[in-house]
């Protein structure tokens, strides 16, 4: 098994057929079609089923595919090492950060950064929930900065970034903007993040009440935030989006933050040794900032 072979199974697999595989890597389709046959002799196995509409992975095939995702993913990372060593620069960093990480720690972590390492190119996407996201399994985040609530049920490493206050929030003229009682809220529309229902069976069952069952889990804040405005749901955001006036213009937080958890804002790393040098002095940078978060 060679890295030619698994770029090339990798990349029709991707484009689900030889001929736009061979567009995307530049090669021939005769050259494409004998790597991939290739690795299949070499493994005994066959990956894909091949159709005149293109081909379609065996079992065998997709549980190759997601080991060629990390084997190729640390490949890269492996060279980026060896640069950033060798010349102090270059190299790539690519972080997955939630909403929470990115409103209260990322821009003075980058600022710091780009100071220090000016030649590396970042990549930084958004994301929520490490665990569902398929481009955390397959290895293409360095390491993702996510916010929790309630124990890790995973074998990651973490560092704890920090801990944010919660608060449930209504529109302004939302009919229910002046109760009193958690239990009324129970039949009520909620938005809220991805740890949201854990954190509404926990209150809820605190204060021996069911839990709502309209539950929208939002992956961001630009879509929980509308939810809550325009269209009564009740709504689970930081209790800190009331330091910014315009982010939490037209919104109320009801008086429940003393029964709501704290989120921990955490790294998470699949093997903290393994982190490439920008990925360490990045993890640093994030970790100085958000030392000032609670002051």
């Amino acid at each position: 098994m060679s890295l030619r072979q698994l770029r090339a199974f990798k990349t029709v697999a991707e484009a689900g057929g030889i001929r736009e595989a061979a567009r995307r890597l530049q090669l021939t389709q005769p050259a494409v079609t004998h790597a991939v046959r290739e690795l299949e002799r070499g493994l005994g196995a066959t990956l894909f089923i091949r159709s005149s509409a293109g081909v379609q992975l065996t079992e065998i095939g997709a549980a190759l595919l997601q080991r060629a995702h990390l084997v190729l993913s640390e490949v890269q990372r492996t060279h980026d090492e060896i640069t950033q060593l060798r010349d102090g620069t270059g190299g790539q960093l690519c972080v997955a950060v939630s909403s929470a990480a990115a409103t209260y720690a990322l821009a003075p972590a980058v600022s710091a950064f780009r100071k220090l390492r000016p030649g590396v190119a970042i990549e930084l996407h958004e994301l929520t929930w490490a665990a569902t996201d398929e481009r955390w399994r397959n290895g293409f985040f360095d390491f993702a900065v996510v916010s929790e609530v309630g124990d890790a049920a995973d074998e990651w490493e973490r560092e704890l970034l920090f801990q944010m206050p919660l608060a449930i929030v209504v529109r302004a003229k939302h009919p229910l903007v002046r109760t009193r009682s958690i239990h009324r809220l129970a039949d009520s529309m909620w938005a809220v993040p991805t740890y949201g229902p854990e954190v509404l069976r926990r209150i809820f069952e605190a204060n021996q009440a069911a839990p709502p069952r309209d539950i929208m889990v939002c992956q961001t804040l630009a879509v929980l935030l509308p939810l809550v405005r325009q269209i009564d749901a009740v709504g689970i955001v930081s209790g800190w989006l009331f330091r910014n006036r315009a982010a939490a213009q037209g919104l109320i937080p009801l008086g429940y933050a003393h029964l709501l958890p704290k989120a921990r804002v955490s790294i998470v790393m699949r093997d903290s040794s393994s982190l490439t040098p920008a990925a360490r002095l990045f993890r640093e940078c994030l970790k100085e900032s958000a030392g000032s978060i609670g002051t």
